[in-house]
Order: C-alpha cells, then sequence, then structure tokens
C-alpha cells in the first residue's frame, strides 16, 4: 500500500485544454468590452446633465444671497430670472411662446410660470415679499433640472 501512494505522487496533472484558455479570453474580452460601454454612456450622461448641474448650483447660491439680504428682492428676482434664461439658454423669455424643446404638457405651464413672474418682476421692491421669491424660486430651479442644456 505504501508503494502505491508514493506511485501517486510522481503524477503530473495534464495540461489545460486550450478550449479552456479561449473561453477564459472570451469572458475578459466581453468584461472589458462592457466596461467600455458603461464608461461611454456614464461620459454621454455627464455631458448631458453637467450644465443642468451647474447651472442649479449657480442658482442656489444666487437664491440664498438674495434670502440672506445681501441684495434687495426686486433685483434679486430680476437676476434669478435672468439664470432661468440662461440655462434654459433663451434668447428672449416669451411668456405666451414656450421653448420648442418642451414637453406639450409643459407649454401651458410654461405660459401660466411666466405671467406671474412678468407679474412678480414688475412690482414695486416693498411689495415683493420673501415668501414670493422663495415661491418662484422652487420653480424656477423646477425649469433648470428639468429643461437645462
Amino acid at each position: 500500500m505504501n508503494e502505491s501512494a508514493s506511485s501517486l505522487i510522481d503524477i503530473i496533472e495534464p495540461a489545460v485544454p486550450a478550449v479552456a484558455v479561449a473561453t477564459n479570453a472570451l469572458w475578459l474580452a466581453a468584461s472589458l468590452a462592457l466596461l467600455l460601454l458603461l464608461i461611454v454612456v456614464l461620459l454621454m450622461l455627464w455631458k448631458k446633465k453637467w450644465p443642468a448641474y451647474r447651472a442649479v448650483k449657480r442658482f442656489q447660491k444666487l437664491h440664498q444671497r438674495i434670502v440672506g439680504g445681501e441684495m434687495p428682492l426686486s433685483d434679486g428676482l430680476v437676476l434669478l430670472t435672468q439664470e432661468l434664461r440662461q440655462g434654459l439658454k433663451l434668447a428672449q423669455q416669451l411668456p405666451k411662446q414656450a421653448p420648442e424643446f418642451f414637453a406639450q404638457k409643459d407649454r401651458q405651464l410654461w405660459s401660466v410660470f411666466m405671467q406671474h413672474l412678468d407679474a412678480l418682476r414688475y412690482r414695486s421692491g416693498e411689495a415683493l415679499t420673501v415668501t414670493q421669491i422663495n415661491i418662484a424660486a422652487a420653480q424656477i430651479e423646477i425649469w433648470l433640472r428639468r429643461y437645462c442644456r
């Protein structure tokens, strides 16, 4: 029995078949292709959403300055609407005409919002309140997040 055990020790395992090596290479190539595809998709999303992210951050800083009392409310509202125009890349903000890239359901909402914003903008500074500015700012932020280009 001792002799049979010692003879097993000298046995060398056979070489790995070439099919197994090819299968591993195939898995590696497929994994790398999937990783590259994921990177491309993430870069495309980043390119599309980065301007919106930056516009919202600028807008939020400006809103905090207005609420903090660093500038008059009427001037702040004008600056907020300018941020909206710049974020949406509009030449003009027309209350009756929604931008072409808006969804159909948002075109009517845009008209109502712009009329409300115009009514706020042309009030005297004393008639504006921080609550009105906050409501308008919340709506502007929604528009920026939804349609910033």
